[in-house]
């Protein structure tokens, strides 16, 4: 008899959340109106999560020869890498629907496979392509959608543009963390990409202040989306150590539904049948690539 306080169940409602709680961060620049470029936003979301993290590591006492990484250079590249994933991300939901640039972005699980294959060596068969081929399909469909909203004073090319960039930098930063997470301290990869992508992206934030192409006080309340993050990153690393990867993976295409609800709640863009059935391919395609996935 299922029992509801079964772990499978109690990881799958982590996946949940964090997905949740990722979805308003990657909708942050809607939220501002589209006045506050993006690479400032992500500032704010990267330098919010170091100080959180930071804290966390001092308040539990964690000794800082556990967290020293003999790979400074990939948690480098993974961090210049996340930048660009959240960067395309956000500028794609203010370009376009949340929901049509959700859907776009998560091809990234195919692009994962496809690169996988090329860098890491990995074997891809047959299957693992005509799964990849649905979600490629879906995109097809959701960009043929999107590309017919001009008349809603959207920018669909740059959008779509934006939401594809965004799913190729974080295919690119997976197969990094997948090399972190093999050997690394999990604290200590926060403190790394955090810390990494804050000092990267400082001068540009120096400029756009000094500049006055936007001010401290209206940065300061997106410095919230670092806990946020940080938070939702916890969420999903709780729902990996209770349920297997077939289960908790699915689970992360509820990604699209909280992103429509947000959409249409919150910026009354009622989503276009198109995107239903292109999200649909795609998230089907998704799920069996990541059955066929080794566990």
């Amino acid at each position: 008899m299922f029992k509801i306080q079964s772990p499978v169940l109690t990881g799958v409602l982590f996946s949940l959340l964090g997905t949740a709680l990722f979805a308003p961060i990657f909708a942050a620049g809607k939220f501002s109106g589209g006045e506050t470029p993006a690479i400032a936003i992500v500032f704010m979301r990267y330098s919010g999560g170091f100080l959180f993290v930071a804290a966390i590591t001092i308040l539990s006492r964690t000794q800082l020869s556990l967290l020293k990484s003999p790979r400074p250079g990939l948690h480098f590249l993974r961090a210049v890498l996340g930048i660009g994933g959240a960067a395309c991300t956000i500028q794609a939901a203010i370009y376009m629907p949340i929901a049509d640039a959700t859907a776009i972005g998560l091809t990234e699980g195919l692009m994962v496979v496809a690169l996988a294959a090329i860098i890491l060596r990995e074997r891809v068969t047959l299957a693992h392509w005509v799964a990849g081929g649905l979600c490629a399909l879906g995109a097809y469909v959701v960009i043929s959608g999107s590309l017919s909203l001009d008349s809603l004073g959207f920018a669909p090319v740059e959008g779509i543009v934006a939401a594809l960039a965004g799913a190729l930098f974080i295919a690119l930063e997976t197969l990094t963390i997948k090399v972190l997470a093999r050997s690394e301290n999990a604290l200590g990869v926060l403190l790394y990409v955090n810390g990494f992508a804050s000092l990267v992206l400082l001068g540009p934030i120096i400029y756009f202040v000094l500049e006055a192409q936007v001010s401290a006080i209206t940065l300061a309340p997106f410095v919230i989306l670092g806990p946020l993050a940080i938070v939702a990153q916890f969420c999903n690393i709780k729902a990996y150590r209770l349920a297997d990867v077939a289960i908790i993976g699915p689970v992360n295409y509820s990604w699209i539904i909280f992103a429509t609800i947000i959409g249409v709640l919150v910026f009354d863009e009622i989503p276009d049948i198109r995107l239903f059935i292109g999200a649909a391919f795609i998230v089907v395609g998704g799920i069996w690539l990541i059955r066929l996935s080794p566990r």
